[in-house]
């Protein structure tokens, strides 16, 4: 006779044994910049995905139900549970059980969109760790995602909940044509590359525009670098943000003699403004000079 198996202890398997696979792989910084034909031959080997504008997603598919986590923030921090929208759940479970990886977004939104009430979301994966307990994170990912598009293929084709993105030859061209139409960017993976839980790898390396602002500094905050961690700076219109201040010299420097750095100009760079107009994911770049 089998024993059945409940749900509560299902759950209480994958917060304890699985939890570290739900702080997903990371992309790097593309170190330096490349564009044209530079960019076309350094990664004319990789294959490129558009770089969505959600909130980063782990689902563990089981046969009982599904969890799925947020991306932890902070170096201590603990992936947090994620609720999902009954469609997105019921969608998952017609899926083989396992691990998906993915991007939670609101079409044609932002990533504060996602928590909107009221907001369509949908789940959109395009990695899979584990399937039908077998692990695949050793495996190339041109591997995994064929498993993940042959499990994606047995959905109904009238459902919207889950979807994935297209897998293209990486050119710049084509990371040209996601920016012209309001993209965010785009991720370079290599194809024969791991996936490694927790890690900021060289094999995925995000493409990002960075546009530049000039602010003002007029105060600090305190960090886990110390009372000066990141300067807190404000715009001419008298919007206020904050960017961490960038390398151990100029750390060391500030902390001395902050009241020096009062009333300097920075130039940061800066994924997008939010509805609020701050600037997201601001970066400090330089001091500005005369004229900046």
């Amino acid at each position: 006779m089998t024993k059945s198996v409940s749900w509560d202890t299902v759950r209480a398997e994958v917060l304890s044994a699985l939890a570290p696979l739900a702080d997903p792989m990371l992309a790097s910084a593309m170190k330096p910049p490349l564009a044209c034909a530079a960019f076309d031959r350094t990664y004319r080997d990789w294959v490129l995905e558009e770089k969505l504008d959600g909130h980063r997603v782990v689902a563990f598919v089981r046969d009982e139900g599904v969890i799925a986590f947020s991306r932890p923030r902070g170096r201590s921090a603990a992936p947090n549970l994620r609720p999902l929208d009954p469609p997105i759940v019921a969608q998952l479970q017609r899926l083989g059980p396992g691990i998906y990886d993915g991007e939670l977004v609101v079409p044609g939104g932002h990533a504060w969109d996602v928590v909107r009430i009221g907001a369509t979301r949908v789940l959109v994966l395009f990695d899979l760790l584990e399937l039908h307990g077998q692990r695949l994170t050793g495996l190339a990912y041109t591997a995994r995602r064929e498993q993940l598009l042959r499990e994606l293929a047995m959905l109904p084709r009238d459902q919207t909940a889950l979807s994935t993105v297209e897998s293209v030859p990486a050119s710049w061209a084509m990371v040209q044509a996601i920016w012209r139409r309001g993209g965010e960017g785009a991720v370079l993976k290599r194809p024969d590359s791991a996936y490694r839980p927790g890690h900021r790898s060289p094999d995925w390396v995000k493409v990002k525009p960075h546009p530049h602002a000039t602010l003002t500094v007029v105060g600090f905050e305190e960090g886990l670098s110390g009372p000066c961690s990141a300067f807190l700076l404000r715009d001419d219109t008298g919007t206020i943000t904050t960017v961490k201040v960038l390398g151990h010299a100029l750390l060391r420097e500030v902390t001395a003699r902050p009241s020096t750095f009062i009333g300097r100009r920075v130039v940061i760079s800066y994924q997008q403004r939010t509805p609020s107009g701050t600037y997201r994911h601001g970066i400090f770049d330089h001091f500005a000079g005369d004229g900046e």
